[in-house]
């Protein structure tokens, strides 16, 4: 009988939580007024906060939670004061903690993961996560986050994207200290690291502040607290920071040189295994041309510090997808992204896919580096548009068969009312021998109400080559609300399709699909929410609109209130071949699957406990039809982490049983995480992919010697592993300094 009134109660709480969160959204937006710090008073970045400057002045306090308890006030309490001089930005945090002993802080490198997620926390350290939207659009935003070691973390927030974009790497410091009462954290960020309408006097920003305490798996926030589609990536829901007055960011021009040495040997070009010595100088450069404009310049681009790809094992019959990890085309991606992204699995189309660019891709998906002998990029914000130009030319490479090339791409996005727009798209890739490439497009994002948004492209590619004039378009419902979200989705991808900058994982599909789910919050002690998923997708040829696949799947997903979660599905899959495809090459034959239907069941389990504890442990299987046979995989994964030391352990198999044959798959991933501090740190990335027969090894040292300069220590090896014989294939050792200088 006791169990009524604590759910009725529950329920009530509920209730007037959604109320609040209405009420919010209808009232003025929170202010926090900075201060301006006196003549000759200087800041010591030392995140004590012990400093006159930091004892009076405006506070933002009253944090309410996301997580657990939506609405209700926070556990603990977070006091956030800004600050400014001619040079930089300060912010100060108090972060009060009834259990100082239990606070939680395990990370050191730079953009660790935190727990910015619009579904709750997702890190496993406490954190401090800010936005700053300078131009106060409510739709693009800084991100700069801390944990009590005083880590940097920092990104982008493009058209109040879902997740920050981390691959920006401002120059900023921050420094923080736990104490008896909780810890503090002070960030001290320069003015010419952001980008903020010039000479305008008064100024206000959007600014909003989540806190995350990990041991309780608690979410809170300044400002837009509410779980209907709020968070700290809403922009259009943050608060606002006032009283800046008389910016200036100086003369806008960094210059960072690399000076590299790298000794390598390729077993395949030079059998003897003779080293090769490979001296290399190169540049980037980056100058503000508008107060929201900045244009990058890169000669004689090299990525040797960038970490190997992580390896795959191959068990369908489309290409396989490696993300994009060289910075010069990670920053800023998010405005030049067009086309149909995937939070899960390769995306079925992308119009731009910079891993085009630089990067040739082999049979057995290791790709081939192509010199870029320079490269631009304009990007920014301009009056109410969102602007990117790239331009990039890169060499001749014989042994990848590349000729002489040049890569543009231009993308404009223009506002629309509060938080929508309309863009366009538009790519050329032109080789030396004349063969060119183009590819146009339009696009439009609409947000119909708080939870729902219409989002939809056309575009159209065409190749001086026989075929490859063909056209796309996609059209996209998608509501996303706390208790329910639903979404539903049309793309179409003609048979000639050939985007010359782009990924195309298959043409001549018309493929609708959708997805429903219930995210009810049972009164049951320790059960946060449980996800309840359904989604269906159905995929004919574009033309015939003959049926080629159909698929459905039901998924449970309870979480706990320690982080602890699980997830189990069920799923029905039909998929009709025209053509027999290789599944894979064994020593005696390869596996063909050859044409026909082929009805399947799958069931899958995945269990994994909470990031917040020191060792955290992931275990998932499967069962289903596989092509008229059968297949099982089981997989885990063990991480460790502690401030100086951490690792993860990854190990997936297959065993497959298919008319044409059998075979097993082993793929074993490791990695160790060595920290010294928050500017020494390491990591050792080692792989073996049992359907390649390949062993590699990635070890990377990164020592920050000065804000935004790295000294970069790097060893890479790859055997392939054939009778028991681990024969070399390539090695090489590289040293590469850059040094960042402002003008």
């Amino acid at each position: 009988m006791s169990r009524w009134p604590t759910a009725a109660l529950l329920l009530l709480n509920a209730v007037t939580a959604n109320t609040m969160a209405a009420q919010e959204v209808g009232q003025s937006p929170k202010t926090l007024q900075a201060g301006l710090i006196a003549e000759g008073t200087a800041i010591r970045l030392d995140g004590a906060l012990d400093e006159p400057a930091w004892q009076d002045g405006d506070v933002a306090s009253g944090f309410r939670q996301q997580e657990p308890e939506e609405g209700a006030p926070a556990s603990e309490s977070t006091r956030i004061r800004v600050l400014y001089d001619h040079e930089n930005l300060y912010v100060g945090v108090w972060a009060f903690d009834s259990r100082p002993d239990r606070i939680i802080g395990r990370q050191l490198e730079r953009d660790a993961q935190l727990g910015l997620s619009r579904f709750g926390p997702s890190g496993g350290d406490d954190a401090i996560e800010l936005i700053l939207d300078t131009f106060h659009d409510r739709r693009n935003a800084y991100y700069f986050g801390t944990n009590p070691q005083g880590i940097q973390v920092d990104g982008l927030i493009t058209d109040e994207s879902h997740e920050p974009d981390l691959d920006w790497d401002g120059v900023w410091d921050v420094r923080a200290r736990v104490s008896n009462d909780g810890w503090t954290a002070e960030f001290a960020i320069p003015l010419r690291t952001l980008r903020f309408p010039a000479n305008a006097g008064q100024q206000t920003w959007g600014f909003n502040v989540q806190r995350v305490v990990a041991r309780k798996n608690e979410q809170s926030l300044w400002t837009a607290w509410s779980r209907e589609n709020e968070g700290l990536n809403r922009v259009s829901r943050a608060g606002e920071l006032g009283g800046l007055d008389s910016l200036r960011r100086g003369l806008d021009l960094s210059v960072k040189p690399y000076v590299l040495t790298a000794v390598g040997q390729d077993y395949d070009e030079r059998p003897s295994g003779s080293a090769d010595f490979e001296p290399d100088v190169g540049f980037d450069a980056k100058l503000g041309l508008a107060s929201g404009l900045v244009l990058d310049f890169t000669v004689n681009t090299d990525f040797a510090q960038v970490e190997a790809d992580e390896e795959q094992i191959d068990l369908s019959r489309f290409s396989l997808f490696f993300p994009e990890k060289r910075e010069f085309f990670l920053e800023n991606a998010g405005i030049f992204e067009f086309g149909a992204p995937q939070f899960y699995g390769p995306p079925p189309l992308l119009l731009f896919f910079s891993r085009r660019i630089g990067l040739h891709q082999t049979e057995f998906a290791r790709p081939q580096t192509v010199p870029i002998i320079a490269g631009a990029r304009l990007t920014g914000r301009a009056g109410g548009q969102t602007i990117g130009l790239l331009n990039v030319t890169t060499g001749e490479e014989e042994s990848a068969n590349a000729p002489l090339t040049n890569f543009a791409v231009a993308r404009v996005k223009r506002d629309v009312g509060q938080r929508s727009y309309v863009g366009a798209l538009v790519t050329h890739r032109l080789e030396e021998s004349g063969a060119d490439n183009v590819v146009a497009g339009i696009d439009g994002n609409f947000w119909l109400s708080g939870p729902m948004v219409l989002e939809g492209f056309y575009a159209r590619t065409w190749d001086s080559d026989p075929g490859g004039d063909d056209d796309t378009w996609q059209l996209t419902l998608d509501y996303t609300g706390d208790w329910i979200g639903w979404q539903v989705n049309h793309l179409e991808i003609g048979e000639e399709l050939e985007p010359g900058i782009g990924f195309v994982l298959r043409r001549d599909i018309a493929r609708s699909s959708g997805s429903l789910r219930f995210t009810p919050r049972p009164p049951i002690r320790g059960l946060r929410k449980i996800d309840i998923r359904n989604n269906f997708e159905y995929v004919v040829y574009a033309d015939s609109r003959k049926v080629l696949d159909r698929s459905w799947e039901i998924s449970l997903a309870p979480e706990l209130d320690s982080g602890d979660e699980a997830d189990f599905e069920l799923g029905y899959q039909f998929q009709r071949l025209d053509e027999a495809f290789e599944l894979t090459r064994l020593d005696t034959a390869p596996v063909i699957v050859p044409e026909g239907d082929y009805e399947d069941w799958r069931f899958e389990g995945r269990i994994n406990t909470s990031g917040t504890r020191p060792l955290a442990a992931e275990v998932s299987g499967s069962v289903q039809g596989f092509w008229g046979g059968d297949r099982w995989e089981l997989g885990g994964e063990l991480s460790f982490s502690s401030p100086h030391i951490g690792f993860d352990l990854g190990y997936s198999h297959n065993d497959i049983d298919v008319p044409g044959g059998a075979f097993t798959t082993d793929l074993v991933q490791g990695r160790l995480k060595l920290a010294v501090n928050t500017r020494l740190f390491g990591n050792a990335l080692l792989q073996y992919n049992s359907q390649t027969g390949a062993f590699s090894a990635n070890l990377r040292v990164d020592f920050i010697h000065r804000p935004g300069s790295d000294l970069f220590i790097v060893f890479n090896e790859r055997r392939d592993i054939e009778d028991g014989r681990w024969n070399p294939d390539s090695r090489a050792f590289i040293v590469k300094l850059t040094y960042l200088r402002w003008f």
